[in-house]
């Protein structure tokens, strides 16, 4: 049994062999409906304008110096901005008016004549069956937007131009395509033409809208600088401002003066302050009073603390000579008392003067602050006034100013708006073609070819890759893991061939020598012709190959066994009135039932008539006794029987007979039914002796080599018409 092979480019020439119908089909097709078209198709013209496109270099107006050049730096980018230009609506709307399109008598021909849009026809009739959300109620948003004069004529032309520019090259190549050749030469000029004058209004707009912008706005700054130069005016009246920065100088002279004398005065309530509390912390305590510089310093106190002393020391010498009650003693005592009192006097008196002198000098620190704050405050008044006036003065500055920047620009601008110059020329004028640029038919036909047969050998290998039939030795061995005995030419009409020197006669005497191989390794004296499906040629197979083997001198008995729809009568011309139905039903003898054709070793017994039990006959005791009876009686028993997919007939049989030879119907039935039903017989422990490929068209399928070997020994019998 043949194993899985990679398939080599040998494998694919045969499928295109095999499958050479649908690559021709397809290639003339193809050949035959482009070729209709290439002579039929309207013939279509070409004319090209070639304009030699410079990069931009226009004056832009500034507010910093004058005017600047501004240049698009890369010319491939300038040239796609130049072909989308070309391609918009709005330039091609300008082309339309400037040359009354509308109206011509070219467009107005083709707009009657336009094609009906099935697709557009079928998307509108759809929309009428499925409206779809409906619209939101909001209204729309006002603009301004200029109509198109004729959007199918715009939309025309659009489509049948081309724009051709290089990417560093400044040369550009406008074509239009129609099926008159005069309308696509003059097209080509005429959108030339208008390119240039369209691209030139473009440049020269900004300078037109600048024009008019500036215009309105110097009449409305000329107003706005009367009105602030008579504010500032009105302001300096009001105010005084001629006189204000003499104020301003003499209110800071005086500030400066009042926070010198504020610094002066500080200093001396400070040392006031620290005079004041010094004398204040020691006034209680006269032992302290001569810790104070200020009151040593004083000369009454100091002649009074002399004083003290020398009546302390008197007082002391007295005392050590008489006693506390001595009448010098007291007086001396009350001297130093007097002296004590009148000192802490004048204490007092000093700390009463440092008080005053500290309040004063608190009193003109406080006042020296009011002063400086109003002073301050007058200056910040006169600072105030002084912002207002030079925000009222800048104002009228600036309003000044810009009114004369504004009228400069104006002046400029209304020189460059007459002084533009063109950056684009026309260099070669479209001509009238003489021959058109499609359909071009010889390259229309040789790519027709090409492609048909591309897509022809594809559309092969497809149909052979979804073809899932058994078609020859290797399908079998490989997806059903079984025999191939043989197959079996196509020969339409007929049934039993009784002409040995036929292909079919051939084709069953190979399908014996199968047979006979197998049955040397196991006794097959019964066998069984099944297929999976209804029409696979069963019959016909059980039917000639009973014939061969009754060639052969075996004694050949045919059973037909498909109890539900019997055939094998009518391919022999017999009587069906009983059978092996009646015989199992034992309404008849099995020796009445056979019959035997004249000069054959062959006989047949014939299915009977129709019984309401097939399946019940056939697995009955009394069949095995028919078999039994019949294996002694003949040396090959062939029965034929019912599909196995449909009905379990024949897997019944399967257990009473030696081997089971499967037919499929070559090139037709798929294979996944005759793989479960070889998987069936199978399950039953059936024995398959293998597979035969019936009405298999090898004219079709590659096997014409078949007929030529063949008929190199029967000529006389290629030209014959045989039936299967």
């Amino acid at each position: 049994m043949q194993t899985n092979q990679e398939l080599h480019l040998l494998d694919y020439w045969r499928i295109i062999n095999l499958r050479q119908y649908i690559v021709i089909s397809f290639l003339t097709v193809v050949v035959g409906v482009v070729s209709v078209y290439s002579f039929v198709a309207t013939p279509y013209y070409q004319s090209t304008a070639k304009l030699l496109v410079n990069m931009e270099t226009n004056t832009t107006l500034t507010f910093e110096g004058g005017s600047t050049q501004v240049q698009i730096p890369d010319q491939a980018e300038y040239n796609n901005t130049q072909k989308k230009l070309l391609f918009s609506r709005s330039f091609v709307d300008t082309v339309v008016r400037k040359y009354g399109l509308n109206k011509n008598p070219y467009f107005l021909e083709k707009k009657n004549k336009r094609t009906y849009n099935l697709v557009a026809s079928f998307k509108t009739f759809l929309s009428t069956l499925f409206p779809g959300t409906l619209p939101s109620p909001y209204e729309p948003i006002a603009t301004k937007a200029k109509e198109e004069l004729d959007p199918w004529v715009t939309s025309f032309i659009i489509s049948g131009m081309h724009v051709e520019a290089g990417i560093d090259s400044t040369i550009m190549e406008i074509r239009f395509t129609a099926d008159s050749p005069t309308m696509a030469a003059s097209l080509a000029n005429c959108i030339a033409q208008a390119y240039i004058e369209y691209n030139l209004d473009l440049r020269i707009m900004p300078y037109k809208n600048s024009v008019e912008w500036l215009t309105g706005r110097l009449a409305e700054l000329k107003d706005k600088v009367e009105v602030s130069e008579k504010a500032l005016q009105e302001y300096k009246e009001q105010k005084g401002i001629v006189l204000h920065q003499a104020r301003e100088s003499i209110v800071n002279q005086k500030l400066q003066g009042l926070v010198s004398q504020l610094v002066t005065m500080q200093g001396v309530r400070q040392e006031a302050e620290a005079k004041y509390h010094q004398i204040q912390g020691v006034i209680n305590s006269p032992e302290q009073l001569s810790t104070v510089p200020d009151i040593m310093s004083n000369s009454v106190i100091q002649g009074l603390r002399n004083e003290e002393l020398t009546l302390q020391m008197k007082m002391s010498d007295l005392s050590g000579k008489f006693g506390p009650k001595h009448p010098q003693l007291i007086k001396v005592k009350a001297e130093l008392e007097g002296v004590r009192k009148y000192l802490m006097s004048e204490a007092r008196k000093m700390l009463n003067s440092a008080k005053s002198q500290y309040e004063i000098a608190l009193n003109r620190e406080k006042f020296l602050n009011r002063s400086i704050e109003d002073a301050r405050g007058e200056v910040l008044n006169l600072s105030r006034e002084m912002v207002s006036f030079r925000g009222i003065a800048d104002e009228a500055e600036t309003n000044k100013r810009f009114y004369e920047t504004l009228l400069k620009k104006l002046q400029e601008a209304t020189l460059l708006s007459g002084m533009t110059v063109p950056n684009i020329q026309i260099i070669d004028s479209a001509m009238v073609s003489r021959s058109p640029i499609k359909p071009d038919r010889s390259r229309n036909i040789l790519l027709s070819v090409v492609i048909g047969l591309v897509g022809g050998i594809f559309l092969a290998m497809f149909v052979d890759y979804m073809d899932d039939s058994l078609k020859n030795q290797d399908d079998v061995e490989k997806y059903l893991k079984q025999h191939y005995l043989g197959m079996v030419p196509s020969a339409p009409g007929q049934k039993v061939s009784l002409d040995h020197l036929s292909p079919m006669h051939e084709s069953y005497r190979t399908i014996r020598m199968g047979l006979k191989f197998a049955a040397s390794e196991t006794p097959l004296n019964a066998v069984l012709i099944t297929s999976a499906l209804a029409s696979e040629g069963k019959t016909t197979t059980a039917s000639n190959l009973a014939v061969v083997l009754a060639e052969m001198g075996e004694r050949v008995l045919l059973i037909d066994g498909d109890l539900r729809r019997p055939s094998v009568h009518s391919y022999f011309g017999l009587d069906n009135a009983v059978g092996l139905g009646s015989v199992i039903a034992e309404q008849v003898d099995l020796s009445s039932a056979i019959k035997q054709l004249e000069n054959s070793n062959l006989s047949i017994l014939t299915a009977g008539p129709n019984f309401p039990n097939p399946s019940e006959l056939l697995s009955s005791d009394r069949m095995k006794e028919v078999l039994s009876v019949v294996r002694e009686q003949y040396s090959r028993i062939i029965i034929d029987s019912p599909p196995i997919m449909p009905v379990s007939d024949p897997l019944i049989l399967s257990a009473l007979v030696d081997g089971v030879i499967m037919v499929s119907r070559g090139g037709v039935t798929s294979r996944l039914p005759v793989q479960k039903a070889c998987q069936s017989l199978l399950n039953m422990k059936a024995h398959i002796i293998g597979v035969v490929l019936n009405n298999l068209k090898m004219s079709k399928r590659g096997y014409d080599y078949y007929y030529h070997y063949y008929s190199y020994y029967h000529p006389y019998t290629s030209t014959r018409k045989e039936k299967a």
